[in-house]
């Protein structure tokens, strides 16, 4: 087994740290570029708090619970408070942040640290057609919510060609009203997304530099707050420190640190890529943890160099990694 917080190695050297962590596939928007998948029965509250302490104990010092929307879940926020116990650095999830207004206080209570808000615009009527008919209004107010709890917030931002301009100027606005960072995702391949035109970081590096001109940004130490340790590189423009994640057009593979353990108890070591160590049969199989180790280890060992996203569209839907 791995000694203690060394974290996991590949053969290329990168040592893994971080597990994003999909407690459902589920969630209660039909965003544009995403799309419902099918949603598979889901490893129990048990299960998941049991292999989290496994990676735990092989190193893994950051943990984010995603989706789907992980606030489907039903009795999140118990399980949450389990995989607090178990010792992680860093607690966080991602969100649509519908449910915050009523869920900040106990998230913070329950251990999260940091949230990240999938929110893809603050016009009304925009929001509403990205998402499929929804109300930005109470992710608005949900946001604020975290906030006055004390919660690290950030906001995740996907933008599509045809809508981007007054997405961005009016995001910016509402990033600088809160004083939080606001992170620009390139459009992935996945699903329903590869219908889609998205906008690269250097179109969008463009267009801010030419509204707002580029700051020099005070910005500390990568894995320091509110930037996280993740592969967004920031830049500042009119009083917002603006995160970009280049996911196809500016590879960050090299220096990628992130296991992703989907609802269903598959392993994967890269969004893109097929490859899965399926955990539940192990688990189904009475495998003692030694053995669950020894096969995490070795799967990790065997990860890919880079990603191919420039070889085609994706056919499983985000919504079933864990984003």
């Amino acid at each position: 087994m791995t000694d203690g917080d060394a974290g996991l190695r590949d053969s290329f050297g990168r040592i893994h740290t971080y597990l994003r962590l999909s407690v459902t596939e589920a969630c209660n928007y039909r965003c544009r570029y995403c799309g419902p998948g099918v949603v598979h029965r889901g490893l129990s509250d048990d299960q998941l708090v049991f292999l989290c302490s496994l990676f735990r104990s092989m190193g893994i010092r950051a943990l984010r619970i995603t989706g789907g929307e992980p606030t489907v879940r039903p009795g999140l926020i118990p399980l949450i408070a389990r995989l607090s116990s178990l010792g992680f650095e860093r607690l966080a999830l991602t969100t649509n942040g519908t449910s915050l207004v009523r869920d900040a206080r106990a998230l913070k209570e329950a251990g999260i640290q940091s949230v990240n808000v999938s929110l893809d615009a603050v016009d009304a009527d925009l929001y509403a057609s990205l998402t499929g008919g929804f109300p930005v209004r109470p992710v608005l107010e949900g946001i604020a919510a975290a906030l006055s709890e004390g919660l690290a917030v950030k906001l995740n931002c996907v933008l599509l060609a045809d809508t981007y301009r007054n997405q961005v100027r009016q995001l910016m606005a509402f990033a600088r009203k809160l004083g939080i960072p606001l992170r620009f995702i390139e459009l992935m391949p996945f699903g329903d997304g590869a219908r889609w035109e998205g906008v690269s970081t250097a179109t969008l590096v463009a267009f801010l530099g030419e509204e707002y001109g580029e700051e020099a940004s005070p910005r500390g130490p990568k894995g320091s707050e509110p930037w996280g340790s993740g592969p967004a590189e920031y830049r500042r423009f009119g009083g917002v420190d603006v995160g970009f994640i280049g996911a196809l057009t500016s590879c960050f593979c090299s220096q990628c640190q992130r296991l992703r353990l989907t609802n269903e108890g598959q392993l994967k070591t890269c969004l893109y890529h097929p490859d899965r160590l399926d955990i539940r049969q192990l688990l189904e199989r009475g495998s003692p943890p030694e053995e669950i180790c020894r096969r995490i280890e070795a799967f990790v060992l065997r990860k890919q160099l880079r990603h191919a996203f420039q070889t085609g569209p994706v056919e499983w839907p985000l919504s079933s990694v864990g984003g």
